[in-house]
């Protein structure tokens, strides 16, 4: 990892600032929510003993307790239904559906609602088979059809021969059938069954509506799915009751909503709403992140969801439970990004028994306003104080990263691909340790570069110190020639003239490589076809090197081979190049040369049969003093010396021409491939 990421990582550890920051939020969080709860159950049991302690409304409270498991919850809706049959007017209403199921695929789904004193059914039936009324079987109904039971002893019937309006009709105290046209609706045939939506005046139910959905098959006995089971008995209507809604509107306050429930839970007031004053709105808007961040601190914690007793008009919560069992509860749920809070105190009368519940809501809107201004400040100081060492890190991360990229570029251009030292290193006066190591790979590239021009010039200096007691030795032993000396001594002469000439190899090939040194800076380029030249010196190779066979070809023949740079100097470098290769390729092996035009380069590659080149040594080939030649590998008679001297002339021929050499194994053995690459002439 780099530096600079290393330190802003090391700069994060001042989060740990707003983190602990963010837990003591939490802890105040808790207990602010703790306190809400205690509130919450304050008012709800100011409600409730005010509730209590009113007969009317403790008598409204029994009134509307139902006595059935399933009655008819009529929700407020805000404002009148158009009966046609259709959803239309429905689709879209907060009301949750009431099903009634039987066997054999018959069911039915219903809501119910009331406005400005009427009441409004819509009915859904599944019924695979529909029987309309035959007016010629009975009088009543003779197929599918619907009963409402209002009023104490009264049951109106809905019938009808074909889909469109209908109207209740009863059977009077003579037996005779009459019509209520208060009792109206329409049916409407959809698939796998039928719909209705009913309307009659609220007056009319005195207090109790009993459902009943009848179908009747020809040759079957009749079904029937009823909302009670008693059906002597029809259920009471719930609904919301006014004097109960007027007495918790008055305790109801900005974001608090206040409910009375029956001893079944029904909902049958409510006022208020779970919604921010205007100030707190506001305040909100106008700090919309801060908001945002400061309940991501507070974070999600396994809260239920809030649910809508509104839709289905009855609580199913745990905390109502409670309290119709008589033990005030307090929960919290989670409502999208905001908790909402909801206490449940029982109503109780004078005998003890359980009347219904007030429930109190209020979500942490006006918490969040009373945190929030500490909350800002705290960010305000984190981000301020992280921003700050975040920042000067990275700065200090920029500089010594800088400095040490410097050291390494410096590091990596101070010598060549040719082992060859480049310019000097930079030196720095800083007093750290980046200095030190700088100013330390500085004397250590001095004395490397002194180093190595001494090994330049130990070649010169070794061949003209030598030369002359060499020139002595040969002399003395040529003298020796003359004088009559015994077998053994001619022997011991021959191997000292032996050492001699291959002494004399040595500094020749030495001062060789100095010679090509000198010749390379003093050599002047021009433009010459080499193809031409490689032509001319492949010829010549072939009467020189009896032993091998020489081939060479051009590719594409008509391309352009001009080059710019210094004939004898390749010629030279060619010359280097297949002494290698004859010393290598076996009697009649091949020596092959290949000249190609790609891209702008030319590709001269010199390829032999041969023993392959060590893995070890295809990186150092070229290098000065190397070589891997076996003695096996001499000519017969001959010992010559070799120092590894003439592939590294080729390299620096090479690079006078600013072109890259190398050499590989052939792909399938038995040889090996010298290729050069060179630029062409015109982009030379």
């Amino acid at each position: 990892m780099r530096l600079r990421r290393q330190l802003i990582l090391v700069s994060l550890l001042t989060l740990s600032l707003p983190w602990a920051g963010c837990q003591y939020i939490r802890e105040m969080e808790g207990a602010l929510r703790q306190g809400q709860s205690v509130a919450l159950l304050a008012t709800a049991t100011a409600v409730a003993a005010h509730i209590a302690n009113d007969t009317g409304l403790t008598g409204t409270l029994r009134e509307a307790t139902p006595a059935a498991a399933t009655p008819v919850y009529l929700h407020p809706l805000p404002g009148a239904a158009i009966v046609d049959g259709y959803d239309d007017d429905w689709r879209h209403q907060p009301i949750a559906e009431q099903t009634l199921t039987a066997a054999n695929g018959f069911s039915a789904r219903y809501r119910a609602g009331v406005f400005n004193g009427g009441v409004y059914l819509f009915l859904q039936v599944s019924d695979p088979r529909l029987t309309y009324h035959n007016p010629g079987r009975a009088r009543l109904a003779s197929g599918d059809h619907l009963q409402l039971h209002l009023g104490p002893d009264r049951v109106y019937v809905l019938r009808t021969s074909a889909p469109g309006r209908l109207t209740g009709r009863y059977l009077n105290a003579s037996g005779h059938v009459r019509q209520e046209h208060r009792v109206r609706g329409a049916w409407r045939e959809k698939i796998g069954g039928y719909q209705a939506e009913l309307h009659f005046p609220l007056a009319l139910a005195d207090g109790v509506l009993g459902l009943t959905i009848v179908d009747q098959d020809e040759g079957e006995q009749p079904r029937q799915l009823s909302n009670f089971a008693d059906r002597s008995t029809p259920p009471r209507l719930v609904r919301r009751r006014t004097d109960l809604t007027e007495t918790v509107s008055v305790f109801a306050a900005g974001g608090l909503r206040l409910a009375v429930t029956t001893g079944d839970a029904w909902l049958v007031a409510q006022s208020g709403e779970l919604e921010q004053p205007a100030a707190d709105a506001a305040a909100d808007r106008q700090h919309g992140f801060a908001t945002w961040l400061y309940r991501l601190a507070l974070g999600r914690t396994d809260l239920p969801e809030l649910d809508d007793p509104a839709r289905s008009g009855q609580f199913v919560t745990a905390e109502v439970k409670q309290a119709l069992a008589g033990q005030p509860q307090a929960l919290w749920y989670q409502d999208e990004h905001r908790r909402v809070g909801r206490a449940a105190v029982p109503i109780v009368d004078g005998a003890g028994g359980t009347l219904g519940s007030v429930v109190a809501e209020q979500s942490t809107d006006n918490m969040l306003a009373l945190t929030n201004t500490a909350f800002n400040r705290l960010l305000l100081y984190s981000l301020i104080a992280t921003g700050v060492a975040g920042l000067g890190l990275l700065a200090y991360a920029s500089w010594l990263s800088f400095r040490i990229r410097r050291l390494s570029r410096a590091a990596d251009t101070a010598i060549g691909e040719d082992g060859k030292i480049r310019g000097t290193f930079p030196d720095s006066n800083a007093g750290d340790e980046v200095g030190d190591l700088t100013r330390s790979y500085g004397q250590l590239l001095g004395r490397l570069a002194e180093y190595t021009d001494y090994l330049k010039s130990l070649s010169s200096k070794l061949s003209h110190e030598l030369r002359t007691p060499l020139a002595v030795v040969r002399t003395s032993l040529d003298n020796l020639e003359h004088e009559s000396l015994p077998a053994p001594a001619e022997t011991f002469a021959g191997r000292a003239r032996e050492g001699a000439g291959r002494l004399s190899a040595i500094l020749t090939a030495m001062s060789a490589a100095s010679r090509v040194e000198q010749s390379i800076e003093s050599s002047e380029l021009e433009t010459f076809d080499l193809k031409q030249l490689l032509e001319a010196v492949v010829s010549a190779y072939a009467d020189v090197y009896p032993r091998q066979r020489f081939t060479w070809h051009a590719s594409p023949d008509s391309a352009d081979f001009s080059l710019r740079g210094a004939p004898e100097l390749l010629v030279q470098m060619l010359d280097k190049l297949v002494d290698n290769a004859a010393d290598f390729c076996p009697p009649q092996g091949v020596i092959s040369f290949t000249l190609e035009h790609r891209r702008g380069q030319l590709r001269l590659a010199v390829d032999n049969d041969g023993p392959p080149l060590p893995d070890q040594m295809q990186g150092q080939l070229f290098d000065s003093l190397v070589s891997i030649r076996e003695p096996a590998a001499h000519k017969e008679g001959e010992q010559p010396a070799h120092l590894g001297l003439g592939l590294h002339i080729v390299r620096l021929i090479v690079d006078f021409h600013r072109g890259q050499v190398g050499a590989y194994n052939r792909p399938g053995g038995g040889g090996v491939v010298f290729e050069i690459h060179l630029p062409a002439a015109a982009d030379n």
